[in-house]
This record gives structure tokens, sequence and C-alpha cells, in this order.
């Protein structure tokens, strides 16, 4: 099938404004990129007028939870992928920590099967580090990364990653034989950092996590990625692994770069998560550490829950926020338009970095690339109301907020999953 997207801006170097270009895919791939004004190309069965929106790379999400098996009254992959699909993610890679875990081979194809069913983005499994995440014994990592899912066509791996989220592997003697072991299959680590032996997941609880896995990817050559950063001092350590030669990556969340702790509402759920807000001047540090390439990932750590689990005494509330269509709109309000990111900068965090951290051939626009894009209307200002989520999760702590950036089209290997245009276009 031949398309043509028209009248699009493609922000192309990281200096330059964007500049208006027309698009020809075929068979799923960027064959053409033109100037725009000239006739529609001979053969295109589909002519797509993007109205001026930014045409960006399919967003990546590194980090999303649909709850998948175990949990269908918060989200399954069908309704996750929905959410991706009109936050214009076009790639996410789903947490283990569901019911069962996400621990065999036989659950990666499980995975596989509902990805299969569902529409719209490749959905990548993050398979656990132990078996059933209990700490005690390593999973057969190499099983996994040997099987032949979507992620090993994308990747030339099974899974595409291992994890503990929601947790960590408290014995350092076997997190450093899970790093060799992951090294060994190419498979990164990502790594949620949190001591439990500190009450309230307080700064030092994220930071001495953080700090023992930075010095075991520097004695075991894995590829370490710090999950949720939060606080400044993960900054820190970060910036020192990455000096001292660490294979290190990390990531952040939007609540991270846009809230602080004095948005916790001590009777309402919404601002609750793992880890917590902090304050003022993490958030800052957050910002700094985006800026200037610590944070190399913006992810959403989608975590859907139903309403009862949120709209209640915050001590009483689930951990997390639906995230995946609002990541975008708030990448941009908070990050762009007051100065800490340039448009590219931010289309590099939410998807070339991302596709890199994975290994895969996604997150560009060029020829020959695969045609993963979304149209964004940069000037439209919108109210987030969360009742207008795909997602079965309305639990936000940004409702009501006003943001710019709205996704208007979201392509997966030039087929539409979401479309948001007006009818005449």
């Amino acid at each position: 099938m031949r398309s043509f997207v028209r009248n699009g801006l493609l922000c192309v170097t990281e200096n330059e404004p964007p500049v208006r270009r027309d698009i020809v895919i075929e068979s799923g791939k960027i064959c053409e990129i033109r100037e725009p004004g000239t006739d529609d190309p001979v053969g295109s069965e589909i002519v797509i007028d993007a109205g001026g929106c930014l045409v960006a790379p399919g967003l990546i999400d590194l980090h999303v939870h649909f709850r998948d098996p175990g949990a269908p009254e918060k989200e399954d992959t069908a309704s996750g992928c929905q959410a991706a699909n009109k936050g214009g993610f076009t790639t996410v890679c789903v947490m283990p920590n569901t019911d069962p875990v996400i621990d065999t081979k036989e659950r990666v194809l499980y995975l596989e099967e509902k990805a299969a069913l569902a529409s719209g983005p490749n959905v990548l499994p993050v398979a656990a580090i132990t078996v059933g995440q209990k700490g005690r014994r390593l999973t057969d990592m190499k099983e996994m990364a040997g099987l032949a899912t979507r992620c090993a066509e994308l990747s030339g791996r099974g899974i595409a990653a291992v994890s503990e989220d929601g947790k960590s592997v408290l014995d350092s003697g076997l997190m450093k034989e899970a790093m060799e072991l992951a090294a060994s299959c190419g498979v990164p680590v990502f790594s949620h950092c949190e001591d439990p032996f500190f009450h309230g997941s307080t700064p030092e609880a994220e930071e001495i996590v953080a700090a023992r896995d930075i010095l075991l990817a520097l004695r075991t050559g894995c590829h370490l990625h710090i999950c949720h950063v939060s606080t400044a001092g993960t900054v820190d350590l970060i910036r020192y692994g990455k000096a001292k030669g660490a294979k290190l990556t990390a990531e952040t969340a939007p609540h991270y770069f846009t809230l602080t702790e004095d948005a916790v509402d001590r009777n309402n759920g919404m601002a609750k998560m793992n880890p917590p807000l902090r304050t003022a001047e993490d958030r800052e540090a957050i910002r700094q550490g985006l800026a200037d390439g610590t944070i190399d990932v913006i992810a959403t750590d989608h975590a859907p829950h139903e309403a009862e689990k949120k709209i209640c005494k915050y001590e009483d509330a689930a951990n997390g926020i639906s995230g995946l269509e609002t990541a975008f709109a708030l990448g941009y309000t908070e990050l762009v338009k007051t100065g800490y990111l340039s448009l590219y900068e931010l289309l590099e965090r939410m998807s070339k970095a991302p596709a890199s951290i994975l290994g895969i051939h996604r997150g560009r626009i060029e020829i020959g690339s695969v045609a993963d894009l979304t149209l964004i209307d940069l000037e439209k200002e919108w109210v987030i109301d969360p009742e207008n989520f795909a997602s079965k999760g309305k639990n936000t702590p940004f409702a009501g907020k006003s943001v710019f950036g709205r996704v208007k089209m979201t392509m997966v290997e030039g087929k539409v999953t979401y479309d948001d245009r007006p009818a005449d276009r």
C-alpha cells in the first residue's frame, strides 16, 4: 500500500524550527521525503493531509503497566493499546509485575498472543529478574531472550529487558548474578530502585539501590537502565556512573518534572505514586538532568487503577497514574514551552533514545525508515479530562490542567491506528 502524508512539519535539526515536508510511504516504510506543493504521487491509495501538524517519529514508552494478566478491571492489553494509540505511542514495553508474574517463556508468549489480538503499537514484554519476583532464584533469561516474538523481530531478542519493577532485588549478590546473566544474553536490566527498609520511600531508599546497581553495572558490563528517577541524588549518581563509563541509561516520568509533594492531598490518592513526588529542588534536578542528557528518556510509568483504588484516603490508595494519553502534552508544555528542552530534544527523549536503548530501528524519520509516525497539533491548547481517556484507568493528578500539543493521528508501519483529525480531511 502506498500512502502520502502532505502538509506536515518535520523537526529535522536540533537548532532550527520545523520545516514543511511531504512524506511518501510504501509497504510500511518511508520511501520519499519531498518539498511541499508537488502533486500527490501516482498510485497513492491513501492521502493524509497533516494540516500543518508536526509529523514526529512514533513515540516509544519503555515503561507501562497493562495489568495483563490478572487485573482486567484496571486495564488489559486491548485497552492499554487504545490508550497508547491516542497518546501517540507506537511501541510500548509492558512490565512483568502482573498476576501471575511474567517470568517464563509461556507467559511471555501469552503476552505475545494478547498483543497480536490488539490493535496498534508494538507491545514488547519485559520479563522478571527472579521467579515470581520473590528475589530468590533467577528466571531463565536465556530461554526467554531466545523466543521468536515480535520483540525478536525488532531487536533480535525475545524480550525487551528484565526488571523486578515494583520492587528491587535486595540480595546484592543475586543482583550481580542477574546482571552478569543479562549481559551474556544481551538483555538490558531495568531497575526499580527502592530499599523497602526505609519507611515511606525516602530519597535515600531510591539512591542507595541506584548507587549499588550502578556499581554492579560497572563491574559486570551490563546495560543498566534506571527507572522513574525522582530525586536529585539519583541524578547525581547517574552522572557519576556515566562519567565512570557504565553502560547506563535512565528515565523519568512527567509527574516528576511537573509536580512536587505539594500536590499530595491526604484525602485523595490521585497524586500517590511510587516513587513518591518529591521537593521542588528534586523536580528542578530532574528538569536539569533531562536538559543535559543525564536522564535519557521520558517514560510514562502508565499505571491505571479503578476509581475506588484512588478516590480514597492517600494512605489507602494504590500507587500510580494513567499516563499514556497526557505524556507528550505535559512534556511539551512543561519542558519545551518553558525552555528546558527544544522540541527536537523532547522528541529524542520520547522516541529516538528509547529506540536506541531497545536496539530497534525506530525513532527516526528518514528514507528507508519504518513509518511509525505521530501527528501532533502543537498549537492546540486543551484541558486534560480523564473521562475522555481511552484507558480504563481515569486516575490522574492532572485533571483540569491546560496543556499544549494534541495528538491528532498515530501510524504504525504506515497503518493508521488513531485519527482525531476533522472529518473533512
